[in-house]
């Protein structure tokens, strides 16, 4: 198989990364209609595949669950997670033939595997439905062209997809067709079907490409959403510690302070979490991205770069063909850090206290994100699906943190976004290494200062460049259709 992207030529490839329409809430009047009583079959049932899983049996669907004969049998964890959870489950051979959709919801590194045992017994005329597509951009599956492919991709960990609908929301969403299987023209009703069955569509779904999801998606998983948020977690709390801050509080103001902090960016935005900062904090935050923006661009640049050539995706499957040999390492690394290892006190933090004793935190999640909107854009990517990719999902990640610190996050993210997030950490923090020298407890640890006097002119023009911002302009337009939106905490 052959990178499906890089067989494109140009015109084509800047064809399918400029696919980005914002569904308007009126298309999917319909609900679930296009999929009720038909039969739907997942296969695998992790963390996408259980709660994509629920989430469409509770919106009326016919869920069940296809898994290798020896997961059945040696009962592993994702036959007890569906088993445990009501569903009927069944080997491939026995629930793939009457599927009128299949949906594979198993690792990326599985999907060529999976895909070629699957593909022979799928009845002719059925779908098949990704939520990532990486086995067709970068690896190049192909799939037989009697069957109809679609991708439905929530932006989020499984996890907060269930979290989401269950307090009535749901995550943005992502939908496509493949242009080389679309038979009976279909695809697009199925996909939208699909995200309604999710509840996507009570967040906002853009009509996206397989290229499109797979550029931007591999970008932010590996940049702000997870790459910069464990670099962040990690340097900010040693800081701490080496400036004498008491360890158990430290470790609970990186936990729980990416969660508090980007609720704020949630609900209105960079704008928003800027304006929780005291006025000079908020100018000293300010000064602190723009350095770390400097500083960071080139690395930014890089990883798009290599995404965009397929040098990343294929330096990925080697270390998949070599037993995970980098993945493992770095993950065994992760867990042996200070960070992971401290326990957290139990004294309460109030959730301003988290702004003013985090403003290098705050730092972090602007520069990461300004930076992963402008690279992607730069690449070709549209503004609204940047705008997905890097502001609105750092949220649902740093929710996963709040959970269990860095391993909860690295365990409910793709096995790709893992990857992904290790190789930009480990590229990211020697390149802070001089930054953090400068940094004291005055940004992380303690408050900083007392006194809320600034220069009017300087705050104004801070104020000024915050708000105009590109990611902030189409960040309002795009959240003004999140009506329903929950607040978390």
């Amino acid at each position: 198989m052959a990178n499906y992207f890089n067989t494109l030529p140009l015109r084509l490839q800047l064809q399918q990364l400029g696919v980005c329409e914002f569904m308007d809430r009126s298309e999917f009047s319909e609900g679930v209609k296009k999929l009720l009583g038909k039969k739907i079959v997942i296969v695998g049932c992790g963390a996408q595949g259980l709660n994509q899983g629920l989430n469409m049996r509770d919106s009326g669907l016919d869920i069940s669950y296809a898994l290798r004969e020896s997961a059945i049998k040696e009962q592993r964890p994702s036959y007890k997670n569906a088993t445990e959870n009501g569903f009927k489950v069944g080997t491939y051979e026995e629930l793939i033939p009457t599927a009128d959709m299949v949906c594979n919801l198993t690792p990326d590194k599985q999907h060529s595997s999976v895909i070629s045992t699957v593909m022979p017994h799928m009845k002719e005329g059925s779908t098949l439905s990704y939520s990532h597509g990486f086995n067709i951009v970068e690896e190049g599956m192909q799939i037989r062209k009697d069957i109809t492919v679609i991708m439905v991709a929530p932006k989020c960990p499984g996890s907060e997809v269930r979290e989401e609908y269950k307090r009535g929301f749901g995550v943005p969403t992502l939908i496509a067709v493949h242009p080389e299987n679309d038979p009976k023209g279909e695809g697009l009703e199925q996909a939208k079907a699909y995200a309604a069955a999710t509840g996507g569509h009570r967040a906002g779904v853009l009509r996206s490409s397989f290229v499109a999801e797979v550029k931007s998606d591999l970008m932010g998983e590996q940049t702000i959403l997870c790459g910069l948020l464990q670099t962040g977690s990690i340097l900010s709390f040693d800081k701490m510690v080496e400036k004498g801050i008491e360890p158990g509080y430290a470790a609970k103001l990186v936990q729980y302070g990416w969660e508090t902090i980007t609720e704020a960016l949630k609900h209105g935005g960079i704008t928003n979490m800027m304006d929780r900062l005291s006025n000079p904090a908020k100018i000293e935050a300010f000064r602190l991205s723009e350095e770390l923006k400097e500083i960071m661009q080139p690395l930014f640049c890089k990883h798009m770069d290599d995404i965009m050539s397929g040098h990343f995706s294929k330096t990925m499957m080697e270390d998949w063909a070599n037993d995970d040999k980098n993945l493992l390492s770095w993950r065994k690394a992760t867990g042996e850090t200070a960070f992971e290892k401290t326990e957290i006190t139990s004294e309460p933090i109030s959730e301003q206290e988290y702004f003013d004793n985090a403003v290098l935190m705050v730092a972090f999640v602007k520069s990461g994100v300004e930076l992963a909107f402008e690279t992607m854009t730069e690449a070709g990517i549209i503004a609204e699906s940047a705008y997905y990719e890097s502001l609105h999902e750092t949220p649902l990640i740093a929710n996963t943190i709040a959970r269990k610190k860095l391993f909860e996050m690295n365990r409910v993210i793709s096995d790709t976004a893992e990857y992904g997030c290790y190789l930009f950490d480990h590229a990211c923090k020697p390149l802070l290494a001089d930054f953090m020298k400068k940094i004291d407890s005055n940004v992380i640890g303690k408050s900083f200062g007392s006194g809320n006097a600034v220069d009017n002119r300087e705050l104004i023009k801070v104020n000024d460049q915050i708000r105009n911002h590109p990611v902030e302009k189409v960040g309002a337009f795009l959240r003004s259709s999140m009506t329903e939106m929950k607040k978390i905490v």
